[in-house]
């Protein structure tokens, strides 16, 4: 293999698609497709949350709520909900079939769990990084599942998460 053309470049796509099926949840299937950098970037980034503690140190987390919405409002295709608001309905009113959505989402996107797990150790209980920046490992709405997954092979930094101190992803 050679090096791509800037146009066989910017005409290639590595996005995948694929039927879920939600039952026995709900009687029926879904068509999902993996997220585009730039929608799984803009989640993270809309779902980030700076808090200040009366102390006055900053901590960042990621709403895994939102982040779900998020991802759900630009993977879901077929049907296709057109706003957060109906990404929200829907969210309200499924369980284990919303998961199964999110799952499929997020797998076919390239989710590195193992990343999840080690960013999550680096900022547990609003804890200090190297960089002395606070951060909190909470969850969204009691659940134990990381609040901020990363795209296989993402660090940190380019984990959608903005300014982000270089030794982060370390």
């Amino acid at each position: 293999m050679g090096i791509l053309s800037k146009d066989a470049l910017l005409a290639a796509s590595d996005l995948k698609e694929v039927e879920v099926d939600l039952s026995p949840h709900i009687d029926g299937s879904v068509r999902v497709r993996s997220l585009p950098a730039a929608y799984s970037n803009q989640a993270v980034s809309e779902a980030m949350e700076m808090t200040t503690a009366t102390s006055g140190a900053q901590t960042a987390r990621v709403n895994s709520a939102k982040l779900e919405e998020l991802q759900v409002l630009h993977g879901l295709i077929e049907p296709k909900l057109d706003s957060l608001t109906e990404v929200q309905r829907f969210s309200h009113q499924c369980g284990a079939a919303w998961q199964k959505i999110v799952k499929t989402i997020q797998d076919i996107s390239g989710v590195d769990k193992d990343a999840v797990d080690r960013t999550n150790a680096m900022f547990q209980g609003g804890g200090q990084s190297q960089a002395g920046i606070s951060a909190s490992n909470g969850t969204a709405a009691g659940n134990d599942r990381p609040d901020q997954p990363a795209r296989a092979g993402a660090d940190a930094a380019h984990a959608g998460g903005g300014d982000v101190p270089e030794d982060v992803g370390a």
